[in-house]
């Protein structure tokens, strides 16, 4: 099937856990295609002045075989970690199953077919904490629906924010509730007696 070209742009990260306590975050990421023969992967710059909100803007090229991608087996990585002398130290990841990513998913355009999105990064102890923003545009081939029934793993970190993401159903309202709230109204036999006496005095006046 026809390959595609997924163009990204890791723009940056915010509120990252702070795992250094002496120096300043250096941070860096590692973005990879996972689930191909070939894995993809590459290295951002360091950002030695962001500390715990590290900025790259770092463009990055992948190749992307579309019958794999339609069939949910590709699996784009984001892995943050910080530069260190004594070696370098994991921060967190984000995975995203890349057929979220098509352009049938949610997003905000930048004017020139760049979609951005917001994602929340997983720490090593497998908590929520920070977030990375990047953009991305697919080429090569036509619009790829991704199918709305289709869940993602249970390593993947949802969007923390402006509701990007696959969430096709929605719950029924609640009904209402609060102060001055007594249900729907509930009838007696009475007064259903004195509904029926109201009709008759009705029908009598009618005649009359």
């Amino acid at each position: 099937m026809t390959d595609l070209t997924l163009e990204l742009n890791i723009n940056s990260a915010s509120d990252l856990e702070y795992v250094n306590h002496i120096t300043k975050m250096n941070v860096y990421a590692v973005i990879t295609l996972l689930g191909d023969k070939k894995t993809q992967k590459v290295k951002t710059a360091v950002d030695r002045y962001g500390g715990s909100n590290p900025n790259w803007n770092h463009a990055v090229r992948f190749a992307v075989n579309e019958r794999l991608a339609r069939e949910g087996r590709l699996t784009l990585v984001v892995r943050l970690f910080i530069s260190r002398f004594l070696g370098d130290k994991d921060v967190g990841k984000v995975e995203v199953p890349l057929v979220y990513l098509f352009p049938s998913a949610n997003g905000n355009s930048n004017g020139h077919g760049m979609k951005f999105v917001t994602y929340q990064v997983r720490t090593p102890s497998e908590r929520m904490k920070g977030s990375l923003t990047f953009s991305y545009r697919f080429n090569g081939a036509a619009v790829i629906s991704r199918p709305v029934h289709q869940q993602g793993p249970t390593s993947w970190a949802p969007p923390s924010q402006h509701g990007y993401g696959p969430y096709p159903y929605m719950s029924q309202p609640p009904p209402p509730t609060g102060y001055g709230y007594q249900g729907p109204p509930q009838y007696t036999k009475n007064d259903e007696r004195l509904a029926k006496a109201d009709l008759l005095v009705s029908a009598v006046s009618l005649i009359h």
